[in-house]
């Protein structure tokens, strides 16, 4: 009988084991690839300067606009936002290009973001926060990422 429970605890850590070790090397709850990260950095930037750029009503030549680069990935984690699963991830990074000074370029610039898994293996969402009205539940939009040379002009 006691060597019958030494099995049984046996296979329960075995399968414990390995359980963590998928868990822990992100087959379960993977980390979003740094392009992925990447791509949703920059188009919130573009999403930003394509505002401003329309409140000063300034045609911008695409190549004068900054772009991102050097991104540093220092902590992800998964939570859950609306009730679905979504991936925190924080960390810096620099901007590149445009009419930037060098002060401008050597400036490091921290982001959170949240994403989420997309409908295939390979597409992740970008969530962001809508403003509610005060006593509503905040909500999250999902928005898919747009490859930049699919993103149309601003």
């Amino acid at each position: 009988m006691a060597t019958l429970t030494f099995k049984k605890l046996g296979r329960i850590v075995a399968i414990a084991v390995l359980c963590l070790s998928l868990w822990s090397c992100g087959l379960v709850n993977p980390r979003p690839p740094k392009a992925v990260v990447e791509l949703a950095i920059a188009q919130k930037l573009a999403q930003t300067q394509a505002v401003l750029y329309r409140q000063f009503g300034s045609a911008v030549d695409p190549a004068d606009l900054a772009q991102v680069g050097r991104i540093r990935i220092s902590d992800h984690h998964w939570t859950t936002l609306a009730n679905q699963p979504a991936v925190e991830v924080s960390g810096t990074y620099h901007l590149k290009g445009g009419q930037l000074t060098v002060a401008q370029r050597r400036q490091t610039r921290d982001f959170d973001l949240y994403l989420r898994r997309g409908d295939s293996k390979d597409q992740w969402l970008l969530l962001e926060p809508v403003l509610a009205r005060s006593g509503e539940v905040l909500r999250w939009q999902p928005t898919p990422l747009i490859e930049p040379e699919a993103a149309s002009p601003v």
